[in-house]
């Protein structure tokens, strides 16, 4: 009993401190100090840890699952804080390189820099039988490549490219945004005849949410309350696996799923679910981490 009031007391502190971030994102100043900040990529002292989740495992999944790079063009939304997947997907090959991210980074400061020599410095370590590309150099990126570059520091919702991409791809996103319809149906606006979408979606907790050894307490709560706790800030929109494919169909997408893994249903409580994910299918809702291609009908 005791150890039971003590979790929900955590919860209750955990909510209100989300909430109260969701609030002072709301502020022009904060948002902009915030935006200053890095997101995703925090210090890292180990530079193959870093490389390998900030630069080279959203580029093994591309060549696992796209292919050759050489002279494709790509979008990729969302990248995070710096340019360091972009760096290394056009050091694999690709001609051209689109961001679209509600939130950019600061993809020209110095630590930027230092992160995009280290990709190009480690390079032949990580890919002995792929050649750098040598149209693209690190020293002077991205400035050096403008002119290969697309950056629209716009939500998807109403970002804007006149170019068509081969590849559209994205890396624990869309679990953020705030359509998934309009996620689904920038393949058809962006995409080139015959070109593929690549996405991998984070079911899973975020923030947080991501201590408790419980992985469905972030679905305890009502849309209305979880809105509270992230309109200014891009948390999880909690969409679940089958939303996405219902999504990809109104969009008149193919769809391969890559890849599925699941939450340890005896880990959850799925009776203190919000009843919305009670009512869902629960493979759904268990579902952890998703990978998807697509590709226009």
């Amino acid at each position: 009993m005791e150890r039971n009031k003590a979790g929900q007391l955590n919860i209750a502190k955990d909510l209100a401190v989300q909430i109260a971030k969701n609030l002072l994102m709301g502020s022009a100043a904060v948002r902009r100090w915030r935006l200053k900040r890095p997101k995703t990529a925090t210090s890292y002292s180990n530079t193959d840890e870093f490389l390998k989740n900030y630069a080279f495992c959203s580029l093994n999944l591309i060549l696992e699952h796209f292919g050759s790079l050489n002279g494709s063009s790509v979008c990729e939304i969302g990248p995070g804080d710096y340019l360091t997947s972009g760096l290394s997907i056009m050091a694999a090959g690709a001609g051209r390189y689109c961001v679209i991210d509600r939130f950019p980074g600061d993809y020209f400061g110095e630590t930027a820099k230092f992160w995009y020599s280290e990709i190009e410095k480690n390079w032949a370590r990580h890919y002995p039988d792929l050649a750098w590309n040598e149209t693209i150099t690190s020293n002077g990126f991205p400035e050096n490549a403008m002119d290969k570059l697309e950056l629209i520091g716009e939500r998807l919702e109403t970002a804007k490219t006149t170019q068509k991409y081969d590849l559209i791809c994205s890396f624990q996103v869309g679990e953020h945004v705030t359509d998934i319809d309009a996620f689904a149906e920038v393949h058809n606006r962006v995409l080139t005849d015959g070109g593929v979408g690549l996405h991998r979606v984070d079911f899973g907790p975020h923030d947080c949410w991501f201590s408790y050894r419980d992985p469905g307490v972030f679905l305890r709560f009502s849309d209305r309350v979880w809105n509270l706790t992230g309109s200014n800030r891009g948390v999880p929109n909690r969409k679940r696996h089958h939303e996405f494919l219902a999504a990809f169909e109104r969009a008149n997408l193919n769809v391969d799923v890559l890849f599925l893994d699941y939450f340890d249903k005896s880990a959850m409580d799925l009776e203190k679910l919000n009843r919305k994910f009670l009512h869902m299918p629960m493979d759904a809702v268990l579902t952890g981490t998703a990978v998807y291609r697509l590709t226009r009908q």
